[in-house]
């Protein structure tokens, strides 16, 4: 026969070892001392740490989502000819703006935090969400760009950020169906262009559309006719220093880029521009 001590042990075990669950007591005394409970899902891969939301349209797609990161990280990586990558980097994919922004303290489609490591998209099929925020597809390529670049040649000067967003946007080089240099053929038969010293000058001043898509022509005409090298070069040693890098001047560079661009399409691009202007959808 058992003694009662025995006993007494054994409803303890019993109880400790009994699953518990939330109850509803419990999340609204969370709720109403400010706490919230929030369940994501992890993985990672390489050096990469990916938090998906446990439900929703990124969940459902976590892995499609992964694969399409993985993937235009390998692709930037060899446009910049860069070996290897073992900075670590958390990539979080949100339901809204409005998540990010509560999480970030930033809330736009996709960001590349260089001094947190961190990258963010949002992910959603909800149309309601969509129209309310403007929502874009993720910008994987663009941001995941944005990362490899800047853990390459560090984070540019003012007078390069036009290079950091044109380098990112030509790596996606496509936006609603057209590529850069179609954009700015555009830009260029519609007098819609920046001056350059507006691009090294006061970038995020330019027109995002326009500012994005001229600076990507600029960034593609470099690489294809002189290389990364020299470009990594210009990122570092900041815009001033063109002449010096490239030897020729930046007037010299638009008319070669310009003409360039021009002679592709004899014909001109024609856009639906206040459609285009909403974002790459």
């Amino acid at each position: 026969m058992r003694s009662s001590a025995t006993l007494f042990l054994l409803v303890i075990l019993a109880i400790g070892c009994t699953p518990t669950k939330e109850s509803g007591d419990t999340a609204s005394k969370l709720g109403s001392n400010d706490w919230t409970i929030q369940r994501t899902l992890t993985k990672d891969t390489e050096n990469y740490h990916f938090v998906f939301p446990a439900e929703g349209y990124a969940y459902e797609h976590r892995d499609s989502l992964v694969d399409a990161c993985m993937s235009a990280i390998r692709q930037n990586m060899e446009l910049l000819k860069v070996d290897s990558m073992k900075v670590p980097y958390r990539i979080t994919f949100y339901p809204s703006k409005a998540a990010m922004k509560k999480a970030t303290n930033t809330g736009v489609s996709g960001q590349a935090d260089f001094w947190n490591k961190t990258v963010g998209f949002v992910s959603t099929d909800d149309p309601e969400t969509i129209e309310k925020e403007n929502i874009i597809p993720p910008p994987i390529t663009h941001e995941t760009m944005h990362m490899i670049a800047m853990e390459t040649w560090g984070y540019p000067q003012e007078s390069n950020l036009w290079m950091n967003e044109g380098l990112a946007t030509f790596a996606a080089n496509s936006c609603n169906g057209r590529t850069v240099r179609e954009v700015h053929n555009y830009l260029l038969t519609h007098a819609m262009t920046f001056p350059m010293d507006s691009l090294t000058g006061q970038f995020y001043a330019c027109n995002e559309m326009i500012g994005y898509h001229q600076a990507a022509s600029i960034v593609q005409y470099l690489l294809e006719h002189y290389g990364v090298e020299k470009f990594g070069a210009l990122w570092q040693a900041g815009s001033t220093e063109f002449e010096l890098i490239y030897g020729i001047s930046f007037p010299e560079l638009e008319a070669k880029l310009n003409s360039e661009v021009l002679a592709a399409y004899p014909n001109g691009v024609e856009l639906d521009w206040e459609k285009f202007k909403k974002g790459c959808k």
